[in-house]
């Protein structure tokens, strides 16, 4: 498993210090308890042809989402946020390969209000996971025999505030 830990410590802004009179600061504790690959699937529907017949440069179609939910089995505070990418690659009309990854991280939380908890769940956790899926899907593609699928840096916030539309 892998364990890391990392203490944020914010300070208020001047809404949030009349309404909490009482304290300057709050602790977050955020934890990564564990991250692990839940789903990996990798289709190459017209093999061995799509390895020799390309006829122009493919298109890639990105699909990316964030998911969490509040682990009370496991403890209190504790969170699973789940990133999924899928990726259609086409050569015009013909599909080349489909590769899909989920990968999950467990999360310990506490000392957030339900506002900045949001956020660091959907916007701060996938951050510490896309790198370790996108180098999974990247390994996929390349030993499928493509050249190996480098997803660009996801913009979270982007997705966050698509989301709360």
């Amino acid at each position: 498993m892998y364990y890391r830990s990392l203490y944020l410590k914010s300070n208020l802004n001047m809404a949030e210090k009349k309404k909490n009179s009482n304290s300057n600061n709050i602790n977050l504790k955020f934890l990564i308890n564990a991250q692990y690959l839940k789903d990996l699937s990798f289709e190459n529907p017209q093999a061995p042809d799509s390895l020799k017949n390309i006829k122009s440069s493919p298109t890639f179609k990105i699909d990316a989402d964030v998911k969490s939910k509040e682990l009370k089995d496991h403890g209190k505070n504790i969170f699973e946020v789940e990133l999924s990418i899928k990726c259609e690659t086409k050569s015009e009309d013909t599909i080349l390969f489909l590769v899909e990854g989920v990968y999950n991280g467990i999360f310990t939380i506490e000392n957030a209000n339900e506002e900045i908890l949001d956020k660091i769940l959907l916007i701060e956790c996938p951050k510490f996971l896309f790198p370790f899926l996108r180098s999974i899907i990247a390994n996929c593609t390349r030993e499928a025999g493509f050249p190996p699928l480098m997803i660009a840096p996801l913009d979270f916030i982007g997705m966050y505030e698509n989301r709360k539309k």
